[in-house]
């Protein structure tokens, strides 16, 4: 497939008074099309584009051909098809040289008529279809009727249907048919061009009342001959050849000036028109032209030659022209007199844009920051200003209201102010740091800035609203900003000419979900290359006519605004096949079944538009599996790996190169059928025998614990048990037992108070009295029936009465009345009351005290027994390292209990013992 562009003849008088030219495009054999030869084209109600050639029928969706093949015997004949037809929806009709006639429905051809092997036999000149949906023909002069694939002759056809095959041949007539097949058909197309033939049969365009002019292909200086001609429905004409295939002609958008205009270069740095009505250009490969329709001329801004690129133009008020070439020199001059400016003090130089006030000073931009220029004096700004040393300023406008001057970087800073300073416009990356192409301010609180690699930026006068790729925006490497005075804004860009309503974006501002329009002229409106070049200012201009000036690397566009029409012609989309896990599906009219498992889908689809179709692009959406709508670009298949069991319903969409959505998306409906594992009743069954399991599970689990309970408190009761009966034999026995050898004892020492033995039987009533003591303790702590806290509360108190009374030391005690009965183990309360008489002990012994206070109380779950005495005390070092065994034990004794002591003591000042026990929420546990 190639594409031509053609400048037509310029003296065809509408084309001419509307500045458009015509673009023709050309498809052949090596494009797809099945042979050169064309005879005949319609366009059927689904909006496809059907092709007739002698070697086969194509059907046609602007980017690709689509065969339609014959089968069966069929294939054995060769058949000259002559005029093509459409009807319905799916139908369509294809008659030959021999008479004859075919169907074509879901691709396949079905023979209606058969061919008539006879000298010049009659031809199917017309096909039509009545209201109610039934097909005639006329061959030769004769009607018929097709019923069930089958045709009947009309003898005495009714005068509706007569009528209605007249208004047929004027539509034809019009539509550019060859009615008679020695007379050239001729096209009224609807902007009034006559489409005809000359007396060679050669294809000429004019107007009525015109003398025509010949219509030639690119690269050809001979008309074309022509078989038939084909308006579309968005207004492309399309012209059947018999020699070099299938052409389509449409208006260009755009006209170029190039060479041939007088340019001296194709490529053009920057563009500018000046009050006079003359036009300036910095050509790439140096030097300046000045422009006129009439005349081009170069300019030499230095005498004997300066043939450095300028990437500055500007016109002051005085009407003077400021030239900044790259290299850093800057000029200016009237009526093409040119001198150097500023190149004592290099200030301003390397300028990259340049504005001027109200007041008429002039403001510099570029890689030396920023200076003014006014009553000859030259101001530099920086950081007294509020300017950053390292400025490199690429972009330079003035406020009209305000006079406030706004200025951008290369590094996609943006900064407002005036002589007395400056201050930037939102945070340093909130323009992604992008070299500013454009600047235009319409107020203060309505900036644009344009980039270049991150799209429109608007400054809202509280913080920076982007538009970009997410917006809609075609392409975000964006050259130049242009109003039209329309309402319309025109950006020069690496990818077209694009054009959006300012209205409509400052709305999108305000609402996230307002529509927003992107209009994009490429290389199918007549642009000669795709990329505007960006860099220097001004890169486009609206000139006094009110077009549009972009330069190009291959020319300079210009665009009339008031002509470049919107295509509205929403383009029809259609699915052309489902590929399920490499499983191809044609005619995907009814819902499709996949699985089981995971699969893999692929849609491929197609949005017709024949303008620009290769601009169209498509948006969709997997219904229960996408939550919104993808932006799948102008590729014509989507594929989804992966995708588990389910009922989903593919949707597809097509936007023309205009912004024009498809009236309703094309939809199929998948269903993924699951493996059984994957089934809701095998998931519930499962389910349900996971919790029996689990359930089960937890019940054998709850019975074991449970009776491993049983067995620790059988054995603890039985332990328990053997506890009282050893706390009470030792009572009752043993102690009896030693109670009554001490009264024995006793008794004998008073009858042998003279005796020797006197000492012996007094010193033997004595130790009898501290075993039953002993005894007592140790049978206190096997009772079980005291394993809790209030015994071990009350105990110690006791034995600290009548511990202090036997070794004559007064106690003074504080022990709490509300003492819970927490359970404790034997361990736990025999361990505290050995630390605590342990405590006692240490003071009868070593203490010296006169007074001993004994202090139990219980807090935020925490017993704390204190004991203190006004004894001698000792040094605190002896009591950190652990003092003598005594302490030792102390510390111990506690820590086996899980309780803690500490010693707070001085010489001279008496000692404390605390005695700490974490009291816990347990089972009374076993000894």
């Amino acid at each position: 497939m190639r594409l031509l562009l053609l400048l037509l003849i310029i003296l065809l008088p509408p084309l001419a008074a509307k500045d458009q030219e015509l673009l023709v495009r050309v498809w052949q054999s090596e494009d797809g099309l099945p042979g050169n030869v064309v005879r005949s084209l319609v366009q059927s109600r689904d909006g496809y584009l059907w092709v007739a050639t002698a070697e086969g029928i194509a059907r046609f969706d602007g980017i690709e051909f689509e065969p339609i093949e014959l089968d069966g015997q069929q294939r054995r004949n060769r058949f000259a098809f002559w005029r093509i037809y459409s009807t319905g929806e799916d139908d369509i009709w294809v008659s030959t040289f021999q008479g004859g006639l075919f169907r074509i429905r879901h691709g396949q051809f079905e023979r209606v008529v058969p061919d008539t092997r006879t000298p010049r036999p009659p031809l199917v000149t017309q096909l039509l279809e009545d209201s109610q949906g039934q097909v005639f023909f006329k061959r030769g002069e004769e009607l018929h009727k097709i019923e069930g694939g089958t045709f009947t002759p009309l003898a005495s056809p009714p005068d509706d249907l007569l009528m209605l095959f007249a208004n047929d041949l004027a539509n034809q007539g019009k539509g550019g048919r060859r009615l008679i097949p020695s007379v050239p058909p001729t096209l009224a197309d609807r902007n009034g061009q006559i489409w005809a033939a000359d007396e060679l049969e050669r294809l000429v365009v004019g107007t009525a009342g015109a003398k025509p002019a010949p219509f030639l292909l690119p690269n050809s200086n001979l008309p074309l001959s022509f078989n038939e001609l084909l308006e579309d429905k968005e207004g492309n004409i399309w012209i059947a050849s018999p020699l070099n295939g299938l052409v389509r002609v449409r208006l260009s958008r755009v006209d170029v000036l190039d060479r041939v205009d007088g340019l001296t270069d194709n490529a053009v740095f920057a563009v500018m028109q000046m009050k006079s009505g003359d036009w300036w250009l910095a050509n790439r490969s140096g030097g300046l032209t000045r422009w006129t329709p009439d005349n081009a001329e170069p300019v030499e801004v230095v005498p004997g030659g300066y043939h450095r690129a300028f990437g500055v133009l500007y016109e002051d008020s005085r009407h003077v022209l400021w030239a900044a070439s790259r290299d850093g020199s800057l000029f200016s001059g009237e009526n093409g007199n040119f001198k150097a400016r500023f190149s004592k003090t290099q200030i301003p130089s390397k300028v990259r844009d340049i504005a001027e006030d109200r007041s008429g000073t002039l403001w510099f931009g570029g890689s030396q920051g920023l200076a003014s220029y006014a009553n000859e004096i030259v101001h530099q700004y920086g950081p007294e200003q509020g300017l950053p040393d390292d400025l490199n300023i690429s972009a330079v406008s003035v406020v009209a209201k305000s006079q406030a001057i706004v200025f951008g970087s290369i590094d996609g800073r943006v900064f407002r102010g005036g002589p007395k300073g400056f201050k930037q416009l939102g945070n340093t990356g909130d323009l992604q740091h992008r070299w500013i192409s454009a600047i235009r301010p319409e107020s203060d609180n309505e900036i644009w800035v344009a980039t270049l690699g991150s799209g429109l930026f608007l400054w809202d006068g509280k913080a920076w609203q982007h538009f970009g790729s997410d917006q809609g925006l075609p392409d975000e490497r964006l050259t130049s900003l242009i109003d039209d005075g329309r309402g319309q804004f025109w950006f020069g860009s690496l990818g077209g000419i694009l054009r959006a309503s300012r209205k409509e974006m400052l709305q999108r501002g305000r609402d996230p979900d307002a529509p927003l329009h992107w209009l994009r002229l490429d290389r199918s409106d007549g642009l000669p290359s795709r990329e505007c070049i960006g860099g220097y200012q001004p890169a486009g201009w609206k000139g006094q006519d009110g077009r549009l000036w972009f330069p190009t690397g291959n020319g300079i566009v210009r665009v009339k605004p008031e002509l470049v029409e919107i295509n509205r012609v929403a383009p029809p989309v259609y699915l052309r096949s489902v590929r399920v896990n490499g499983s191809q599906h044609e005619g995907v009219d009814s819902a499709i079944e996949a699985g089981p498992g995971r699969s893999r889908l692929e849609f491929r689809y197609v949005g017709l538009g024949y303008s620009a179709p290769e601009k169209i692009t498509y948006r969709g959406r997997l219904s229960g599996l996408d939550d919104a709508w993808r932006e799948l670009g102008t590729q014509r298949s989507a594929a989804y790996e992966s995708v588990p069991p389910g009922n989903y319903t593919f949707e597809v969409m097509a936007v023309n190169g205009d912004g024009i959505p498809s009236g309703a998306p094309a939809m199929i409906r998948i269903l993924i059928r699951p493996h059984f594992w994957e089934t809701g009743w095998f998931i519930a069954l499962s389910g349900l025998l996971v919790l029996s399991a689990a359930a089960g599970t937890g019940w054998l689990l709850a019975r074991s614990r449970m009776k491993r309970r049983i067995e620790k408190l059988n054995i603890r009761n039985a332990r328990e048990g053997e506890r009282s009966r050893i706390a009470r034999d030792l009572h009752d026995d043993l102690g009896a037992s030693l109670t009554e050898i001490s009264i024995l004892a006793a008794l004998a020492a008073e009858d042998a108070e003279d005796s020797k033995l006197h000492p012996s039987l007094d010193q033997l009533s004595t130790k009898a009295k501290n075993v039953v003591g002993t005894l007592d303790e140790i049978v206190w702590a096997v009772n079980p029936r005291e394993d809790n806290l209030r015994s071990l509360v009350e105990y110690i108190a006791a034995f600290a009465r009548e511990f202090l009374d036997i070794v004559r030391i007064p106690l003074r005690s504080d022990v709490t009345r509300d003492i819970p009965d927490h359970p404790l183990g034997a361990p736990q309360r025999h361990g505290v009351f050995l630390a605590a008489r342990e405590a006692l002990n240490n003071i009868a012994k070593h203490s010296g005290a006169t007074e001993v206070k004994l202090r139990i109380g219980i807090a935020n779950q925490l017993l704390e027994i204190r004991i203190e005495d006004n004894g001698r005390g000792f040094n605190p070092d002896y009591a950190r390292a652990g003092g003598g065994d005594g302490l030792g034990n102390l510390d111990r004794r506690m820590q086996e209990a899980g309780g803690e002591c500490r010693i707070e003591t001085f010489p001279g000042q008496g000692s404390t013992v605390i005695l700490t026990l974490p009291l816990f929420s347990q089972e009374k546990p076993a000894t």
